[in-house]
C-alpha cells in the first residue's frame, strides 16, 4: 500500500472514531458521586477563608441531585450551586442551593432535582473549616470529549482528500508506465 494513501486511512479512520467519542458517548449518562475534600489551601491566621469552585458536567433537567457537606466543626461553611453556561452563570436561573451553616450546623444534607439543562458551578465558601463535601447525581463522564468534534470534523475530510489526491498520483504513475 502507498504510504500516502495509508496517512489517508488512518486519518479517515481516527476522524470517525473521534466524531463518535465526541458526539454520542457525552450522550451516555451514569450515576456519578463527585467528592471534594477541602478547602483546597491551608487555613491560617492570614487566610482564614477561602472560596473553593468546581464545575460539573451538563446535567440534563429533572435529574435528582443530592448534596452531602460535612464540616469539620460547627458553622463557618457556605455552597451555592447554580447553572452555568458559557464561562457564565446564567442569569435569571434560580440556585439549586444556596445553603449557610449556622453557628451550631456541622452537616447540611439535601436533594433536589435540576431546574434547566447545564452545567451546574459549585462554590464552597469556608471560614475556618474544612469540609468534605459529597454530590451523587447522573451525568456524563464522557461530557469533557465534546471540544474534540472540531478535530473529528478536521481529520475525517483532510484523510478523504488526501485518498482522493493519491488515487490520482496513482493514476498518473499508471499512466506513465504504460506509456514506457
Amino acid at each position: 500500500m502507498r504510504k500516502l494513501k495509508a496517512l489517508g486511512n488512518l486519518l479517515t479512520i481516527i476522524g470517525i472514531i473521534v466524531i463518535f467519542a465526541s458526539t454520542i458517548l457525552p450522550l451516555v449518562k451514569l450515576p456519578q458521586t463527585f467528592v471534594k475534600k477541602g478547602p483546597s489551601v491551608k487555613l491560617d491566621e492570614s487566610t482564614q477563608y477561602w472560596i473553593d469552585t468546581v464545575i460539573l458536567p451538563n446535567i440534563d433537567k429533572g435529574t435528582p441531585f443530592s448534596v452531602d457537606l460535612v464540616g469539620g466543626h460547627s458553622g463557618g461553611l457556605g455552597i451555592t450551586i447554580l447553572p452555568f453556561r458559557d464561562g457564565e452563570v446564567i442569569t435569571g436561573a434560580s440556585p439549586l442551593i444556596n445553603q449557610i451553616f449556622n453557628p451550631d450546623q456541622q452537616r447540611f444534607t439535601t436533594s433536589a432535582n435540576t431546574s434547566i439543562f447545564s452545567e451546574y458551578l459549585v462554590s464552597i465558601v469556608s471560614i475556618r473549616n474544612n469540609y468534605t463535601l459529597t454530590i451523587n447525581s447522573r451525568w456524563s463522564p464522557f461530557d469533557s470529549f465534546r471540544p474534540y468534534t472540531y478535530l473529528g470534523l478536521s481529520a475525517l475530510p483532510a484523510g478523504l482528500l488526501i485518498i482522493y489526491y493519491d488515487n490520482i498520483l496513482e493514476k498518473r504513475d499508471r499512466q506513465f508506465k504504460n506509456l514506457n
